[in-house]
């Protein structure tokens, strides 16, 4: 439910102390006792586990799906299957546009789940002909291609649907405050759970019962929570979209004071989404080297991928049960942490897994060369320290980011998080490929790792980490932010 409204004809004041005034589902003002708070996120929560399930349910084999049955050579599907991800990736900023100027929340986030179940029930259809044809028909083929960019485009609606939740809490009020702050972490605490999820049941009836089946599987998965969440439609506050231009704010001195801090954070941000996409690149060729065997089974090295999701969640409980009571009671912050304190948490933890990584590979390659092996479970570490850093730097980042955004552009903001991780994706490969022609042939990232130094590639990757750290902190010392306890 969205409500439009000119601010000069509404018979109920849209804006109290200069805040707009949330609406309960009726149209009138949203009573705290009644709606919000806490209790109304948990079907916000569990609509985001089952949309990260449905997507990366998708995702998961589809390289392989475009090899084996559109017969497209290993390099064909995987720069087809990289364009469908930077198209995903970026999707979050034009549904935020949507959502922030046109829409309101909860109506971008219902219109982009429908879309999106449209998507699969589409792309469903297309595979189930695909897998009962020899040779893959050109219509067919077509159906298939135009219902993965729909998936895609709409896969922005988790923006808006983060930003719905983040509204259900009063900032004034210091218990919903609170609140707030445990939402965010357990927003991507849920958000692992649905990888995890992806990873363990949609993998295996993908193996087993075919890519079809799975795609039923999730959009079966997209429709309950589409049921969840409108389903306590009357639990929930709603936000109201003033008439004109929705960019007004950017016009006032503090608002752009405010963006300019959000953008130098965020250029930070995807110095560490480069240093984060090593895990399904750089990691995975490191793991293929070591030794997989582990009392009698074999690893595939991919699958030490799922520790992260698995880290993240423990961190998380560790963080909202732990640490933030113990830093409540020792700064008198509600939040427990500052943002800065997380966030640099965060990334001390990143370049710490960097520098973990480049030891393992010494020690790696010192056993290649006495022809010796290294059980790949030695990577685990990087991954649990990856997943500190999502809880610490990552989800505080959103945060951030949703707190410091003019009211009516915060779903905007939400979108350049999931921005970022695109252009750090592009820049990781950008690096790459950079040092290995600087380096040469048989320099740090060789075709055969073992002729080359890869821990070398991983150590430049931790001082860039270091750089990263040293300059944020530097830029939240020379503001005053940390004086509010931001």
């Amino acid at each position: 439910m969205t409500n439009h409204y000119n601010e000069e004809h509404s018979t109920v004041p849209l804006l109290q102390h200069g805040k707009q005034v949330s609406l309960d589902f009726y149209g009138n003002r949203a009573l705290p006792l009644r709606t919000g708070g806490a209790r109304s996120t948990f079907p916000v929560l569990l609509f985001n586990c089952l949309a990260v399930l449905s997507l990366y349910g998708v995702s998961y084999n589809l390289v392989l799906f475009m090899v084996s049955k559109l017969g497209l050579s290993n390099a064909a599907a995987s720069s087809q299957v990289s364009i469908w991800t930077g198209v995903h990736d970026f999707s979050p900023l034009l549904v935020a546009y949507i959502s922030d100027s046109y829409l309101g929340t909860f109506v971008t986030t219902l219109a982009g789940s429908f879309v999106f179940f449209g998507g699969l029930a589409l792309l469903s259809l297309a595979v189930l002909f695909l897998e009962h044809q020899d040779s893959p028909s050109l219509a067919v083929t077509w159906l298939f291609f135009v219902a993965l960019y729909v998936v895609a485009l709409s896969k922005g609606f988790v923006a808006s649907l983060l930003a719905f939740g983040a509204g259900q809490f009063d900032e004034e009020d210091p218990v919903e405050a609170a609140s707030k702050s445990s939402y965010f972490s357990w927003y991507y605490f849920c958000s692992s759970m649905g990888l995890l999820l992806a990873v363990l049941g949609v993998v295996y009836i993908e193996d087993r019962m075919g890519f079809s089946t799975a795609l039923f599987v999730c959009g079966g998965a997209i429709l309950l929570g589409i049921a969840v969440f409108c389903g306590a439609a009357k639990l929930y506050r709603y936000d109201c979209i003033l008439t004109g231009n929705p960019f007004a704010k950017l016009l006032h001195k503090d608002s752009r004071s405010s963006l300019a801090g959000i953008l130098w954070v965020w250029l930070g941000s995807v110095v560490y989404e480069t240093m984060k996409a090593q895990t399904f690149s750089l990691f995975v060729e490191q793991a293929a080297l070591m030794d997989t065997k582990v009392g009698g089974f074999r690893i595939p090295p991919a699958s030490l991928n799922s520790f992260d999701p698995i880290s993240f969640l423990v961190w998380t409980l560790v963080y909202d049960r732990v640490l933030v009571p113990v830093m409540r009671r020792a700064t008198g912050n509600s939040r427990g942490f500052t943002f800065f304190q997380r966030m640099g948490a965060g990334l001390v933890a990143m370049t710490a897994a960097m520098a973990c990584a480049a030891v393992l590979e010494t020690e790696r390659l010192a056993n290649f060369h006495r022809q010796r092996g290294t059980i790949v479970l030695w990577q685990i570490p990087q991954f649990v320290l990856i997943g500190g850093s999502k809880v610490f730097y990552y989800v505080g980042l959103v945060e951030f980011i949703y707190e410091r955004a003019p009211e009516n552009l915060r779903t905007l903001g939400v979108g350049m998080v999931f921005f970022a991780s695109s252009v750090g994706c592009f820049l990781s490969g950008f690096l790459v490929s950079i040092t290995s022609r600087i380096t040469g042939e048989r320099g740090w990232i060789p075709r055969n790792l073992n002729d080359g130094h890869l821990d070398y590639f991983f150590w430049l990757l931790a001082a860039l980490g270091s750089a990263n750290w040293l300059f944020f902190l530097a830029y939240t010392n020379l503001n005053d932010w940390s004086k509010r306890k931001l």
